[in-house]
């Protein structure tokens, strides 16, 4: 029993690291850069956002995700670059922990009206411990889904944005290629990482004089899974706060909300609520986020990706 147990674990950890290879964020709108290089061009600010999330909470071996964004625009040119660092750990098996360059170009070709186009680079450390920490799994000596391996990765991405000060759309795939270093120039396995592609988009709704609504919406496809879709509005109340709701297509339901502590600091906490089968052994998933905009114009909600 014990090792059915085991298996059955192991082969949760795969299919979340096979569907899941990268980290999911239910406040991406407030944290655009983990998905689209390109998005540091839409703000004229120095700006740091710090995400914490755990995922399927009460589940062993849950996904824990902590990620530190920064972005800001070089002088008064048209050019931003931005930074990430990503901490992503599946219980006491995988973890990944890497950092990431970007690098972004606006130019206007309409009236007030921008189309920015970015790239982001680096490296990160990844290392999965199957039979350290499970030593009786079946099939973890001739399997080698299931064998030990510490790797440097290199990541190199692409994102693409049309925007205004009322709405954006923007394409993205921020790990295309990723690939253990010592594999570069030879063929990818079978079972190695697959290029997510991301669309996204956002309009700001001015509804009388303390309301504003933000529809968002995103989409992510990779090779050989279902395309996952987010739908999301968000309600601003007299400039200080942030309700809304999710929902992620093969996923949860999602509750949010924000808070601008001062007008450049702002506060926000997600909680999903799973709908899959993975609902009868998890409590859900949570979401902590804090933004903070150091440097440029105050914060005042006139632009639909802030």
């Amino acid at each position: 029993m014990r090792k059915f147990h085991l298996f059955i674990v192991l082969n949760i950890l795969f299919m979340t690291v096979y569907g899941q290879q990268q980290a999911m964020y239910t406040q991406y709108m407030f944290n655009t850069l983990a998905v689209n290089p390109a998005y540091s061009s839409l703000d004229d600010a120095f700006t740091i956002t710090g995400v914490s999330r755990m995922q399927w909470v009460g589940f062993k071996g849950a996904p824990r995700t902590q990620t530190l964004t920064l972005h800001t625009p070089i002088n008064e040119s048209n050019t931003s670059v931005g930074a990430i660092l990503v901490n992503d750990q599946i219980g006491e098996v995988i973890q990944e922990t890497g950092g990431y360059l970007s690098l972004a170009q606006k130019v206007e070709i309409f009236e007030e009206t921008f189309l920015s186009v970015g790239f982001n680079g680096g490296v990160s450390s990844f290392k999965a411990n199957y039979s350290d920490n499970y030593n009786y799994s079946p099939g973890s000596i001739n399997d080698p889904v299931f064998q030990n391996s510490k790797e440097m990765r290199a990541n190199f991405g692409f994102g693409i944005m049309l925007f205004s000060e009322k709405y954006y759309l923007g394409f993205s795939s921020p790990h295309f290629y990723y690939r253990d270093i010592a594999s570069l120039g030879k063929e990818a396995s079978a079972t190695k990482y697959r290029p997510h592609y991301m669309l996204q988009a956002g309009y700001l709704l001015q509804l009388g004089e303390n309301f504003k609504l933000k529809p968002n919406f995103l989409a992510k496809y990779v090779n050989g899974s279902p395309i996952q879709l987010d739908f999301n509005a968000n309600l601003l109340i007299s400039e200080t706060l942030w309700v809304g709701a999710s929902y992620r297509t093969k996923d949860s339901f999602d509750l949010m909300a924000s808070i601008f502590i001062t007008p450049s600091i702002q506060f926000g906490y997600s909680y999903d609520f799973t709908n899959t089968e993975l609902a009868k052994i998890q409590k859900g998933s949570h979401e902590i986020m804090l933004k903070a905009r150091i440097f440029g114009r105050t914060k005042d909600q006139t632009s639909c990706y802030f």
